[in-house]
Order: C-alpha cells, then sequence, then structure tokens
C-alpha cells in the first residue's frame, strides 16, 4: 500500500488528512507495507491521543470562529463607521446650503430695503433743501414786508393825528410779535 492509499483508509474512518499525514510519518512506504504494519504504526496515535488532537482542532476551530465573527462585526462596524463619515460632509453641505440660501434670500430683501431707504433719503434731502430754500425767501419776503411797514409806519407817525398814531404803534406792535 502506498501512502496515498493510507491517507485515503483513514480518511475513511473519520481521521483528518493532516493527522493521517503525522501518523503515517513513522512508516517508510518504499517497503509497501501491507494495512496491518500501519495500523500498528498508527494506533499510538489512535485512541486518546487522537481525541485529544481532533478535541484541540475543535477549540482552535471554535477560536478562529469567534475570532472570524469578531473581525466581521469590526467591519462591519467600521464600514458603518466610514459611511457615517463619508455622509457627515454632505449632511454638512446640504444644511449649509439651505443656510446660505435664506441668508441670500434675507440679503436680497435687505438690499432692496436699502435701495428704498435710499431713495427716500435722497428724496428727503433734496425735499429738506426746497424747504431751505423756500423758507429763506419767505423770511426775505417777510423781512421786505415789515422794512416796507416798517418805513410806511414812520411817515404816518410823522403826521399830527394821535388817534391815527396810537393805532398804528399798536398794530405795529403786533407785526413784530
Amino acid at each position: 500500500m502506498n501512502k496515498s492509499q493510507a491517507i485515503k483508509l483513514l480518511e475513511s474512518e473519520a481521521w483528518t488528512k493532516a493527522d493521517a499525514m503525522r501518523a503515517l510519518e513513522v512508516i517508510d512506504f518504499s517497503t509497501n507495507p501491507d494495512e496491518i504494519t500501519i495500523r500498528r504504526a498508527i494506533s499510538p496515535f489512535a485512541g486518546s491521543e487522537l481525541i485529544k488532537r481532533q478535541r484541540l482542532q475543535a477549540a482552535q476551530k471554535g477560536i478562529v470562529t469567534k475570532k472570524t465573527k469578531e473581525i466581521e462585526t469590526k467591519q462591519q462596524e467600521y464600514a458603518a463607521k466610514i459611511d457615517q463619515f463619508q455622509k457627515y460632509p454632505q449632511q454638512e453641505r446640504e444644511k449649509y446650503e439651505v443656510e446660505i440660501q435664506t441668508l441670500s434670500q434675507k440679503n436680497n430683501i435687505l438690499e432692496v430695503e436699502i435701495k428704498t431707504i435710499y431713495s427716500q433719503n435722497k428724496n428727503l434731502i433734496e425735499v429738506n433743501e426746497q424747504l431751505k430754500k423756500d423758507n429763506k425767501a419767505l423770511k426775505n419776503l417777510v423781512d421786505q414786508i415789515r422794512l416796507k411797514l416798517a418805513i410806511n409806519t414812520k411817515k404816518i407817525l410823522q403826521s399830527e393825528d394821535s388817534e391815527i398814531r396810537k393805532a398804528v404803534i399798536t398794530f405795529f406792535k403786533w407785526t413784530l410779535g
């Protein structure tokens, strides 16, 4: 029997390939050993030694499975965090775009209001200038009227009649304020 046939024999009896290869290392296959020779050579590996190794293998597989699940869980957590970090700038950008749009609309409204206020202010300045001119003209007119009134009153006061003079003086005091 050759080595590959011996391994297949042991695998058919629930041995793992690795255990079969370890057990068969002590056999010299150049002499073409028979099945009994092979079974005698592997007998120290059978029984409690084989069960012990299989239990160790099962424990190692359990540890590997547990670690694999931990790694998968970590990968999922990291993928979720990466997604969150990738979405964060987009969410912030959208938030700020809405805020910028609102501020832009307010800015446009304020610009219109400023233009309106500026226009009204300009109109008020022009009206104020015109009122100043009108007031100056009125003052000049009032001053001219007072001057003429004073001149005429002086002429009347130079007349002889005292009753007329008293009435003119009273009237003159009224006009001077």
